[in-house]
């Protein structure tokens, strides 16, 4: 493709987001106004061209690096004139960044490094500010008579090199040519100028950037280490029912390979992604997840071009820490989903990365890992149609790549729910495709967390519970900080006879996934009965059946009715027969039988049955 060497000035309105949530029609009228009316017309007259707009923001290029800062002078110039008889908290004042550099066209828009420092400097421009780069300084400093003030080496995000920036301080004569002899005073204004300056720097490098949010405001406490919520990545432009599942499929792999190290906390996929659709912000994210850190991204695919964009941002202390666009080919669609996993690792967990621990890239064809992501989609569901459709897609993926072990696992898995929860009449030939299917994987990679953990669930329904229980210790110990592993672990432990342990694991699993997943919250409930913990059990079951589905409340109503019989609250309990009675007449113990079908040894269901049958409820 095609590069060019161009003239680049970013815009941005400073403070939009304010102006619209004080008047939203006023503001947006406002700035297309001044775009008919002046900018547009402006950047036409010096040669200009848009090559890119986005809600409060342009990016415009210019054959001519003098014109360019021509039009950029007159810009500021006719918006402050524009702004004459308006409050000043309703003014629209743009920053303004400009830089000469290589540049991608990509259609009409623009992409490369050329851009990027353009709109850094953008950034460190204050509201109707210019900033240059030292080339465009270089390129200008003889044609136009503008007085510059130099700010130095200034480290701006992602770009490798510092970039030297100059402010334009207003239009005026040039500095004379003439050497200057220093004088005593002037030395020492010299000395105290340059104090400010080193303050101002400092300042600079430690103000927010947005409110933080207080731990105290969290709806859960924030670990003393550190914390992480990698939101879904949003997938932008046409094709997204096709392509969404390769955004989604690069925020999974970021969170298990996140997940791999047990002392940070890293949210839970499901939970993360409940709030795909509610447009929360990053200071609504970490109140209610209780983390320090938000990852949030965007994928966009045209032909075989990507362009991936990811920021990491420190919510205590209102800070946006690093944050990058990555202009590649679709091939290199692994190499940047790794980048960004060291970029955040090596800013939230600090120290040397083992890459080789992280173990990147199951597979290199990206047809696979979108039809691997589909999978999963729909593998979490357990419903029989969508363990079905699940299938169909990690067969897929097999099909393209047949070594690709998380598509191995997860076609294991849809056989084992087929057993779990009865979705087929051939319970031998089902066991036996998961056990291929999980074995296969496990030669590849012995120690790989979701391998042993979906083994170890196998082994469970297999009522093979020793076995069961090695597997997912081994799990567990190379990816303890992996919610499905920990929420393994703990459903493994409760189903093979050890609940009292399995309520540590619970607990754990529930402070990763704070968004609540009724299975997960209904299987603690039982594990409370399974141990003789029936005071928690009580305690819990307001929350418990708060979240449980509809379809099952009559049968779930049955466990409460224990939990309150054991404490010795008969009247509760036999009010709560009677609601479950109310949702289904003909309800009895025969009913309860299918949630029980994992466990091991019998006896432990068999005791709340005798409760049921002495609360009266029929066999």
């Amino acid at each position: 493709m095609e590069r060019r060497l161009t003239t680049i000035v970013a815009a941005d309105i400073a403070g939009f987001s304010r102006l619209v949530d004080v008047d939203e029609e006023g503001t947006l009228a406002t700035q297309r106004a001044l775009r008919v009316e002046f900018l547009d017309p402006l950047i036409t007259q010096h040669g200009g061209r848009i090559a890119n707009t986005a809600g409060d923001s342009l990016l415009i290029e210019f054959p001519s690096t003098v014109q360019a800062v021509r039009c950029a002078i007159a810009m500021q110039e006719g918006v402050a004139a524009r702004n004459a008889d308006t409050p000043e908290d309703r003014r629209i004042l743009f920053r303004l960044g400009i830089n000469v550099g290589d540049v991608l066209p990509d259609g009409d828009d623009l992409l490369g490094d050329g851009v990027n420092v353009a709109a850094r400097l953008e950034a460190l421009a204050s509201p109707g500010g210019i900033m240059l780069s030292r080339t465009v300084r270089d390129q200008v400093r003889d044609k136009v008579e503008i007085s510059l003030e130099n700010m130095g080496e200034i480290q701006v995000k992602n770009i490798a090199r510092p970039v030297r920036a100059f402010r334009i301080a207003g239009k005026g004569s040039k500095p004379a040519s003439q050497p200057k002899r220093w004088r005593k005073p002037t030395l020492f204004a010299l000395a105290c100028l340059t104090l400010v300056i080193v303050a101002a720097v400092w300042w600079m490098s430690a103000r927010t950037d947005f409110e933080p949010v207080r731990p105290a405001e969290m709806a859960l406490e924030l670990p003393d280490g550190s914390s992480i919520a990698v939101m879904p990545f949003a997938f932008i432009g046409v094709g997204e029912v096709e392509n969404g599942y390769l955004a989604d499929g690069i925020s999974e792999n970021i969170i298990t390979n996140l997940a791999k190290l047990p002392d940070l906390l890293v949210i839970a996929q499901s939970s993360s992604f409940s709030l795909k659709d509610e447009g929360v912000d990053v200071r609504g994210i970490a109140r209610r997840f209780g983390v320090r850190y938000v990852l949030q991204g965007s994928v966009q695919k045209s032909g075989e071009r990507l362009r991936i964009t990811a920021q990491l941002l420190d919510a205590v202390a209102g800070q946006h820490l690093w944050s990058e666009t990555f202009d590649r080919k679709t091939g290199d669609f692994f190499d940047i989903q790794d980048e960004i996993t060291l970029a955040v690792l090596e800013r939230v967990h600090g120290g040397a990365i083992d890459g080789d621990r992280l173990n990147f890239g199951e597979t290199s064809d990206l047809d696979a890992f979108s039809q691997n992501a589909k999978g999963r989609s729909h593998r979490s569901k357990f419903t029989a149609e969508d363990n079905k459709i699940a299938r169909m897609h990690y067969e897929a993926a097999l099909a393209r790549d047949p070594n690709y072990l998380d598509a191995l696992v997860g076609l294991g898995f849809t056989h084992v729910m087929d057993v779990r929860l009865e979705f087929t009449e051939d319970r031998s030939e089902s066991l036996a495709l998961a056990e291929e299917y999980l074995s296969r994987a496990l030669e590849h990679d012995p120690d790989r967390p979701a391998t042993l953990s979906n083994y170890a669930v196998l082994r469970v329904v297999q009522k093979r519970g020793a076995e069961a229980q090695e597997f997912v210790r081994r799990a567990f110990e190379n990816g303890a900080g992996d919610a499905r592993v920990v929420r393994g672990m703990a459903w493994v432990l409760k189903y093979s006879g050890a609940s009292k342990e399995s309520l540590t694991y619970f607990s754990r699993a529930k402070r990763i996934t704070p968004v609540p997943l009724w299975w997960l919250i209904a299987d603690e409930f039982g594990a409370f009965l399974d141990a003789g913990n029936f005071e928690a059990a009580n305690e819990a079951t307001e929350s418990y059946l708060a979240v449980v589905p509809e379809i099952y409340r009559a049968e779930f109503l049955l466990f409460a009715a224990v939990a309150s019989w054991h404490e010795g609250d008969l009247e509760n309990a036999k009010a709560l027969i009677a609601d479950s009675r109310e949702l289904k007449p003909a309800i009895s113990i025969g009913d309860l039988r299918p949630f029980d079908l994992a466990y091991i040894d019998r006896s432990i269901p068999e005791r709340r049955y005798t409760v049921l049958r002495d609360l009266g409820l029929p066999d």
